[in-house]
């Protein structure tokens, strides 16, 4: 009895610690340390980007242009343990190599077997996540705050990604206008939409890579062109 009390405390303790971490999205707003001379501050992007931790599987998803995948093990004590590491490797071509410098930064701030502490904030409307190495650098978040309330939030469903031929876009909220953009930043797809909330896309042209769909100028998704 007195053990099955105990998992019921940790269990409790662990999702009452994650769930604001779990249940936000965030983006990343600099990387801090002792080994950097000044803050290093994302350069712009033409696309939001967007950072999700899960708990099923424990995981991180990174976004800035490339991704950081890492599987970890949360503790409970508002840290957590990288278990293994993985960062997709394409060129930024649209800068001077500002992107392709600070996501490296990014890719190498989490290393496998390492453990890392987090703190939230809450400033009112906004929230600050810090995550924090052993030898003092930090990555700053933002959380990313939708001004529409919860029913009216678009529910997006993009498939097969990664695609071959012909890319379904379906949305729950009415789809007026769609861009893509190539791994450089450059617009190689713009249409209105018939004001319908499923789109078909034929990218049977388009190169091997990674591409970025906007849908009515907001929400910016990553696809993988096969």
């Amino acid at each position: 009895m007195k053990k099955t009390l105990f998992f019921i405390f940790a269990a409790n303790l662990f999702f009452a610690q994650n769930s604001e971490l779990i249940n936000t999205n965030w983006q990343v707003t600099k990387v801090v340390g002792e080994l950097f001379p000044n803050d290093q501050l994302p350069p712009p992007m033409p696309y939001q980007q967007i950072t999700d931790f899960s708990t099923n599987p424990s995981r991180i998803s990174l976004s800035f242009f490339n991704t950081v995948s890492a599987d970890v093990t949360y503790n409970g004590q508002n840290a957590f343990t990288v278990n293994s590491k993985a960062c997709t490797l394409a060129d930024y071509s649209g800068d001077n190599g500002q992107v392709n410098q600070f996501f490296g930064s990014l890719c190498n701030f989490f290393i496998k077997d390492s453990n890392y502490y987090y703190t939230i904030e809450n400033n009112g409307s906004e929230k600050t996540l810090k995550i924090g190495n052993a030898i003092f650098q930090e990555v700053h978040f933002k959380s990313i705050t939708l001004g529409t309330k919860e029913d009216e939030l678009s529910k997006v469903v993009l498939g097969p990604n990664p695609v071959k031929n012909i890319l379904n876009v379906s949305n729950s909220t009415i789809i007026t206008s769609v861009k893509i953009y190539d791994s450089s930043g450059k617009v190689i797809y713009d249409k209105l939409a018939e004001k319908s909330k499923t789109v078909n896309i034929d990218v049977k042209s388009f190169k091997t890579g990674i591409y970025f769909i906007q849908l009515n100028g907001k929400e910016t998704y990553k696809v993988i062109k096969q």
